[in-house]
């Protein structure tokens, strides 16, 4: 028999979260795991019930790390229950009120990943709030919103400005509205001021994100560049280590017919992985695959520095063809392909991704049509680009794939190495880098 204290005989609730009672923390007693409960009164039927509905279907299918994720929805006839991730942190009006305003460093930082989540909304037709109250500072650095989607857009990026100027300064701005300086709960941060006094190098930007006509506000282009030559970079890392080059605790080396080949690390160094990276909502011009990594890097990976192009879409890279002269085994040569596909519009872009996905997730064959050995098979890369996959798979050879979507840009990198075994995961590292190395360079494209 069901627990009658239970919501939909499965959740349990705990505590508020809002002064209003809306947000509850609560538990999945099936799944026993924390979750978020929001409640949501549902307008009359007609319109705007029919929009706000729609939100929260788009919004069930977003999964990135700046966006709680929705879980579930429990619907009665005037409201709807949305099961939300939990998210453990502060909102950034908690930390403001507890530890007072950030440098504007800090503040450029957090509203590059606000912008990232905002975007990700956007693939999806979903409009998110980003006020101070909505912008949750979770450990390890990661910021979230955590706002529900609206029936009615909002203007995100004038939130944004709201949020960064509270971030930097401690206080509302005074935006001559009354409503637009009050938060979820209905109360505002503190008693409006116009001007700024702390915003520092934000100071033109949230001049501009804050100004009474619309027509004077920025694109988000404009914002997240702004937002970039404050933000601090990241630290700057060590030499990146390809698939052919040794860690510090491997020192012993192969030399073959008078050639010098690293050994690879160890199997408990770290399982590769791609670092999520800042990048423009929209990119105006198209990409020649072949400069999408440098000689310095092709070199690094131990291929040839001039690829071969094939096509305005597509480059390759293959390891220089030493067999005759030093007996390499066929494991030791690699080839890389890399292509790049720009289109006028992100739906375009997302049709082209999508097909390229439903090929993967379908029965594979070379082009000899024998059947590949699926090694890994499709799995999504959260919080890579728009959306992007990584797969490998084998016959004749073995290959890691990666294809990412960046707004309207799709890319493909396929990083292939002779023999069908990869006991040493080195196409994945390699592919992994390679994509690493391309997001850095597309994060810097003005």
């Amino acid at each position: 028999m069901s627990d009658p204290s239970l919501l939909a005989g499965r959740y349990r609730m705990l505590e508020r979260r809002d002064p209003t009672g809306t947000s509850w923390r609560s538990r999945d007693e099936l799944l026993h795991r924390d979750v978020t409960i929001s409640e949501v009164r549902l307008p009359p039927p007609g319109p705007h019930r029919d929009r706000l509905l729609g939100q929260i279907r788009a919004t069930a299918g977003l999964r990135h790390p700046g966006i709680t994720a929705l879980h579930d929805v429990i619907s009665t006839p005037d409201r709807m229950w949305l099961v939300m991730e939990s998210v453990e942190g502060r909102s950034l009006l908690q930390t403001v009120r507890a530890d007072g305003p950030f440098a504007p460093e800090r503040a450029a930082e957090i509203g590059l990943r606000v912008l990232d989540a905002l975007a990700a909304a956007h693939e999806r037709g979903v409009h998110l709030a980003a006020t101070p109250d909505a912008v949750l500072l979770a450990p390890g650095g990661r910021v979230v919103l955590t706002g529900i989607a609206s029936p009615v857009p909002a203007d995100e990026l004038r939130d944004l400005g709201v949020t960064l100027f509270a971030a930097v300064e401690g206080r509302m701005p005074d935006t001559g509205s009354q409503a637009g300086l009050r938060l979820a709960d209905g109360t505002p941060l503190a008693d409006p001021v116009t001007g700024s006094t702390g915003s520092g190098p934000l100071t033109s930007l949230l001049d501009e994100l804050l100004a009474v006509e619309p027509a004077h506000h920025p694109d988000a282009t404009s914002v997240r560049l702004t937002l970039e030559r404050i933000a601090p970079r990241p630290a700057q890392r060590g030499p990146r280590r390809g698939p052919l080059v040794v860690t510090a605790a491997v020192t012993a080396v192969l030399v073959l017919g008078g050639a010098t080949f690293w050994l690879w690390p160890r199997p408990s160094e770290p399982a590769p992985s791609i670092t999520p990276v800042a990048l423009p909502t929209f990119f105006p011009k198209p990409f020649d695959p072949c400069k999408l990594i440098s000689r310095k890097q092709a070199a690094e990976l131990s291929l040839e520095t001039t690829p071969s192009k094939e096509g305005t879409s597509h480059c390759k890279w293959q390891t220089p063809d030493t067999a005759d002269t030093t007996g390499l085994p066929d494991s030791w040569n690699y080839t890389l392909g890399i292509d790049a596909f720009s289109f006028t519009s992100a739906g375009e872009a997302r049709k082209l991704y999508a097909r390229f996905l439903e090929e993967e997730r379908g029965p594979l064959t070379t082009e000899a049509g024998l059947p590949l050995n699926k090694i890994i098979p499709v799995t999504a890369l959260p919080g890579v680009a728009t959306e992007a996959y990584t797969y490998e798979n084998s016959q004749l050879s073995y290959n890691t794939g990666v294809v990412f979507r960046a707004a309207n840009l799709v890319v493909v990198v396929q990083y292939e190495r002779r023999g069908a075994d990869d006991g040493d995961h080195s196409t994945r590292k390699g592919a992994f880098t390679i994509t690493q190395w391309i997001l850095e360079g597309l994060s810097r494209t003005r």
